[in-house]
């Protein structure tokens, strides 16, 4: 399974609850498992790539999106400021992709992940996975890549990999980033082979 970002933490979910369901794991730029995942550093760097007054409208819009008051239009203008932030160049990320967001779903999906950090189930659980695991990480990726290599070190036989120069979207910025892990597992365990 490959998951980023969010999904990057809710495969973790899914491997420690149903391992049999996987072959292996290859976490790109997960949100990690220890102790908040680098949800607050993430916020404090996207923070500091864009302009203050346009950072303090971001936070209002999502704020009112984790309450559950905003619209997907306040999520989706919230996401639209950070957006350039997510990259190792904010000048040149690419353009922000039409996406659709469920606010109901965001922040019920938050309010979950911070009752299982509260909860330790991942720091608890990890350590009994047997799946081949590589965690992917971009050397500038608002998320420091310090909380991927804390999650890595949960999982036993885990690696990671750092890529240079790049953010939260390493097959944008760097494309062929993440299906290299993915050879690289194969390679050593014949099973995960396309």
């Amino acid at each position: 399974m490959i998951g980023h970002s969010w999904g990057g933490h809710l495969a973790m979910h899914l491997a420690v609850h149903h391992p049999d369901r996987l072959l292996g794991l290859v976490l790109t730029d997960p949100l990690g498992a220890v102790p908040d995942g680098g949800a607050t550093d993430m916020e404090a760097n996207l923070a500091s790539r864009i302009p203050p007054g346009q950072a303090a409208r971001a936070r209002a819009l999502d704020e009112r999106a984790m309450a559950g008051h905003g619209t997907a239009q306040d999520a989706l203008e919230s996401l639209a400021i950070v957006w350039p932030g997510y990259f190792a160049s904010p000048q040149d990320a690419p353009p922000m992709p039409p996406l659709r967001i469920s606010v109901d779903c965001y922040a019920q999906t938050f309010t979950s992940i911070a009752q299982h950090f509260e909860n330790k189930t991942l720091q608890r659980r990890l350590a009994s996975l047997t799946l081949p695991t590589v965690v992917l990480l971009g050397a500038d990726n608002p998320i420091p890549p310090k909380h991927g290599i804390a999650t890595a070190a949960l999982i036993p036989g885990a690696s990671y990999r750092i890529e240079p120069e790049c953010g939260h979207f390493p097959w944008l910025e760097h494309p062929g980033s993440v299906r290299t892990p993915v050879l690289l597992s194969s390679a050593d365990h014949p099973d995960l082979a396309p």
